[in-house]
């Protein structure tokens, strides 16, 4: 099966959310495991860290494969694993052709976590800010995005380790050259964001994909954090915490095809 498909439920967020539940239960079988890195789980398994990182998130049902090859590099039977996911995805399944009220059936019922965080974007405050080099930095932020941590992290953490990774949505997002996707991922709790960007041309082989963010004021200060993954479709850096309520954080990124870098323009901000 190939990574990038997912299987996917339509689930609410909460306690009794069966994917988190799920997730739940890879991150525990990682803290038992030592906690290996997203780096070194990607290296045993053969999976970006981008697939690693909303496996162990929730944000989506792991394929077949994604499960087996991390439970296995985890040092632990995949079998169990393998059939509870099997169960939850023929739940998902039948939910999702479970006749409606006038007898037909949902036109759109399969939503993953990330497209639901991607369409709660519209209701965010977009606009553009200024312009850098005269680029456009686009925003995209509210109110309530903005006040005090309620959880202390570190600049530089994976994210994926970090209690940030409970409440984090995508911010912002945007679609720039060659197909590919900018994010920022942003957590409320921590005040804390980190960039993502993906390829969807389906030529991560042989190519690399590098991330960044940094706060606004500073693109090249200590606090700029960077990520280069190779023969792989997607990569996320490190964690950011905005060092004041006012201070945007801006995402940029390049990929490599055939030996050549293609930029991907402008920063995106929030």
């Amino acid at each position: 099966m190939d990574e990038s498909t997912e299987t996917t439920a339509s689930t609410e967020s909460g306690e009794d959310d069966p994917i988190r539940d799920f997730a739940g239960e890879l991150r525990r079988l990682r803290l038992d495991a030592g906690s290996p890195t997203l780096v070194n789980l990607q290296h045993r398994t053969g999976i970006s860290r981008s697939v690693l990182s909303d496996a162990f998130a929730g944000r989506t049902l792991p394929t077949e494969r994604t499960v087996s090859a991390l439970v296995s590099a985890l040092g632990e039977d995949p079998d169990p694993l393998l059939r509870r996911r099997l169960a939850l995805a023929r739940a998902a399944r039948e939910s999702d052709a479970a006749p409606t009220p006038s007898g037909g059936t949902p036109a759109a019922r399969t939503v993953t976590r990330r497209n639901a965080a991607l369409l709660s974007v519209a209701a965010f405050t977009v606009g553009v800010l200024g312009t850098l080099g005269g680029v456009a930095v686009v925003s995209a932020v509210t109110a309530a995005r903005i006040g005090e941590p309620q959880i202390t992290v570190a600049n530089g953490v994976d994210p994926a380790t970090s209690p940030c990774i409970d409440d984090a949505a995508v911010a912002t997002s945007d679609t720039r050259t060659g197909d590919t996707v900018l994010e920022i991922i942003w957590s409320d709790k921590c005040q804390a964001g980190w960039g993502r960007l993906t390829r969807y041309d389906g030529k991560g082989y042989g190519n690399s994909v590098t991330i960044a963010i940094y706060p606004l004021p500073a693109p090249t200060g200590p606090l700029r954090m960077e990520a280069t993954e190779y023969n792989v479709q997607g990569a996320y850096t490190p964690l950011v915490v905005r060092p004041t309520p006012d201070t945007l954080l801006c995402a940029e990124g390049d990929y490599t095809l055939n030996g050549r870098t293609v930029d991907l323009g402008g920063p995106l901000c929030i």
